[in-house]
């Protein structure tokens, strides 16, 4: 067994020197970071050593055993002889270590040197624009976001100057401006608000809530005392008997808010005015507009920004917007940060209504503990239960966040299309807001079908008539908000990274993130055949390499050797490349049989080609097994 091996490695080891030869020889190098030359080169030469690896070792193998074995033997003068039963273990010990070498070869380690490699290639882009995108971050005064380009720089190419006195001038402006906010940092303990304030606030009972209404009231604090009395009178189901003392409560602090109250000055007199337009606007449900409205008072005046009120209203509010929303600024960097593009899918309902989903870029980032997702160019297309087109939207960004299950009412869970194994599901917040200007908001664009819409309907509601301009002749649109800011996938939200991948080819995909998805695949509107022949075939490629090595053995045994006890000979060397040459051709033609063979099994037997393949795969490799066993001298 020991000297078999000892002939694969050396005979792998100077088909990698011959390679490596070529490619030092032949190739034209790419625009590559200076430095990255020498790499390049290995980095290429270990790629093309492990493409080739298959018949590689199915060469070396065929010439191991014709030099292994003996050309006159007694022993096996017969068919099945005790001699190749023996012959034969080893034979199966070897095939078995070198098939589990090239399946991870196959898997993995081919896949990681071409991303290796295209890396290299993409560097020096990539890290110009990095670069490029540090110094303006730096300038426009970012300098923590800043510091992971210039991170990301030095990744891409750690033993680049430039990259690495980026990061230093960087971290030297990250440390300046953390002392300074030390330096400058003054927290209120006391009035300080922390989130979720929304949540703590609805833990009260409802006595709880007129009692802290009461006392709020006897200081004359009638923000207060309306806020908490208005939760009151929100958490009293209609019938309990605390209803008529909390809306007694919350119209009598009210009242008082109305009241108009002496001012020294006309600035403190429009002060409270605004401050009550803010509080009106959140307890009327527009706290888009309450949270500018308190967001400007709280930075209008040194004294005004104590102000516990506005301070208390402004977290309200701000809470229920990034609930509802998101800000713009969290995706400024999306063009740089993008970890993948072009993904599709769709979605049944349970009402039998469908949406296909289109997503231009997604950029992932951890954020409050968890994982949160911003998409750029999404676009739905709504289908009803006959099929037909009803309505589609596009929204430039978008931001997707995990839900989990158990904050869903369960008996909207059927409605919801919710799985109650699922752990959670994704939620899209559809419209984003400017942090500090109000009025800048990126909201869906509706594309409607007629359905029968009349011209005065249509001009009522804003919409434009694109039958002239469009292929739908039907079609009418309109640029509105929803009637809600959000929207819920009836998907596990794990099942998005397995959709990134699906989108860009079962090729793409790792053997076991395929298995998991391929049960799924045709609810998410992928072709279920093409991702299960491409599972045959990564499946089966094991017992494909088996037989043929099973076979090269058969070979090795044909073509035995005069002098089994000499290893190697110098001028072997000159047959390795014609050898290596015939033995790809016949590998190429072998493994293309075998792939058409399984697009047979899959067309015929769909997911039951698996086993099919399986099955035919373990008979062929008895039988080419039975051809080794009835060698004879």
């Amino acid at each position: 067994m020991k000297k078999p091996v000892i002939i694969i490695l050396i005979y792998a080891l100077l088909t990698y020197l011959i390679i490596l030869g070529c490619v030092n020889a032949f190739l034209k190098l790419p625009p590559l970071i200076q430095g990255m030359e020498r790499t390049y080169k290995m980095t290429a030469t270990t790629l093309g050593f492990l493409t080739l690896l298959p018949p590689i070792v199915l060469s070396g193998f065929s010439v191991a055993c014709a030099v292994t074995w003996k050309k006159s033997d007694s022993l096996s003068r017969r068919r099945f002889s005790q001699a190749m039963f023996d012959r034969y273990k080893v034979v199966f010990i070897i095939s078995l270590i070198l098939v589990s070498i090239l399946s991870l070869n196959e898997e993995i380690f081919v896949s990681s040197f071409k991303k290796k490699l295209q890396k290299m290639e993409k560097a020096p882009a990539e890290l110009a624009e990095t670069i490029e995108t540090t110094n303006k971050l730096l300038e426009q005064g970012h300098p923590y976001i800043a510091l992971q380009f210039a991170k990301r720089a030095v990744e891409i190419a750690p033993t680049s100057q430039d990259a690495l006195s980026m990061l230093k001038i960087v971290q030297d402006e990250v440390d300046l401006e953390h002392d300074r906010e030390l330096y400058n940092k003054i927290i209120d303990r006391k009035n300080r608000v922390l989130k979720p304030i929304q949540e703590k606030n609805t833990g009260y009972t409802i006595l709880q809530l007129l009692d802290m209404s009461r006392e709020a009231a006897s200081k004359k604090e009638w923000f207060n005392a309306h806020y908490w009395a208005q939760l009151a009178v929100d958490a009293c189901d209609g019938t309990n008997t605390n209803l008529s003392a909390a809306t007694e409560a919350a119209n009598y602090a009210w009242k008082q808010l109305n009241i108009p109250v002496e001012f020294d000055n006309s600035e403190e007199r429009l002060y409270y005015k605004t401050k009550r337009e803010g509080y009106k606007a959140f307890t009327g449900g527009d706290t888009l507009k309450a949270y500018y409205i308190f967001l400007g008072l709280a930075d209008s005046d040194i004294e005004h920004c104590k102000d516990p009120d506005v301070k208390k209203f402004f977290e309200l509010a701000k809470e229920d917007v990034e609930n509802k929303y998101f800000f713009l600024d969290e995706i400024e960097n999306m063009k740089e940060l993008a970890d993948s593009d072009n993904i599709y899918f769709r979605l049944d309902y349970p009402n039998g209504t469908s949406n296909v989903f289109y997503i231009g870029k997604t950029m992932d980032i951890k954020r409050d503990g968890g994982l949160v997702r911003y998409l750029e160019n999404l676009n739905v297309i709504h289908y009803d239960a006959n099929g037909d087109f009803r309505y589609s939207f596009y929204v430039p960004y978008a931001k997707v966040a995990a839900q989990p299950i158990s904050e869903f009412d369960p008996k909207y869970h059927e409605v919801l299309g919710i799985n109650k194994k699922w752990k959670s599901i994704p939620v899209i917040t559809l419209q984003a807001v400017d942090r500090v200007t109000e009025g800048i908001i990126s909201r869906p664009e509706y594309t409607f079908s007629r359905s029968g819409l009349s011209g005065e309907i249509i001009s009522e509601l804003k919409m434009r008539d694109l039958s002239e301009t469009r292929e739908n002749k039907d079609a009418i649109f309109f640029k509105s908000a929803p009637r809600s800011t959000t929207m819920i996938l009836p998907m596990p939200y794990s099942d998005f990274h397995v959709i990134n991948q699906a989108s860009s080819g079962a090729e793409d995909m790792t053997i076991f993130a395929l298995n998991k998805f391929l049960p799924d695949a045709v609810e998410y509107g992928f072709s279920k055949e093409v991702f299960t022949e491409n599972l045959v075939q990564r499946i089966t490629y094991p017992f494909i390499i088996f037989i043929m090595l099973i076979f090269c053995a058969c070979l090795g045994w044909s073509y035995r050797i005069d002098n089994p006890k000499q290893l190697f000979r110098f001028r072997w060397i000159l047959l390795i490349p014609v050898l290596g040459t015939i033995t790809l051709f016949i590998y190429s033609a072998v493994r293309y049989l075998f792939v058409m063979a399984n697009y047979v099994f899959v067309g015929l037997f769909g997911s039951g080609s698996i086993l099919v393949a399986i099955i035919t795969y373990i008979v062929i490799l008895f039988g080419v097994s039975f051809l080794f066993l009835s060698r004879k001298s």
